[in-house]
């Protein structure tokens, strides 16, 4: 198995002493999202090292973090800061959440609602004629596109909200 390295440094610059502290926070995000991110501009490693008997490799392209079996992906972060100072740490992503299992009687059948808004009546009406057609796609979460509408959209002066117990 090889061994993939990166650098923050790519990303987001030099930070002299918050270095450490980016790397932690890309290695979390590499974990999160299941993912490894290119390093920019790397063309020609350096010669001195022996890439191939090291197995060592740099990512060039946005990649999937590779995973061994069931077991969790670790990610280790060297830091060496400008004074000297030398860290390592090594995270491991948390283990898969088990799907919650509904309790009993609970289960509530309860309408949606989508929450449109829009400066005029006339970006309003095209507003909810484009929900219309997204809406057709049968592989979008009719609750998290109801949700983001209301959570993560601007809302304007006015507004519409659409009920339904399904996209029809």
């Amino acid at each position: 198995e090889e061994c993939i390295i990166g650098s923050v440094k790519t990303n987001v610059g030099h930070l002299e002493s918050a270095s450490g502290v980016a790397g932690i926070m890309k290695a979390a995000l590499v974990l999160h999202n299941k993912t490894i991110p290119p390093n920019l501009n790397f063309e020609t490693p350096n010669p001195y090292i022996d890439f191939k008997t090291l197995k060592l490799r740099v990512p060039t392209r946005i990649e999937p973090l590779p995973q061994q079996g069931d077991q969790p992906p670790v990610v280790g972060v060297n830091s060496f800061g400008f004074g000297g100072t030398n860290a390592h740490i090594v995270l491991e992503a948390p283990p898969e959440p088990a799907p919650a299992a509904p309790i009993a009687g609970t289960e509530i059948e309860r309408p949606y609602l989508l929450p449109v808004s829009a400066r005029d009546e006339t970006a309003l009406r095209r507003y909810a004629q484009r929900y219309s057609a997204f809406l057709r796609d049968e592989s979008l979460d009719l609750a998290d596109v109801c949700w983001s509408a209301g959570a993560r959209k601007e809302h304007h002066p006015l507004r519409l909200a659409v009920i339904g117990k399904d996209r029809c």
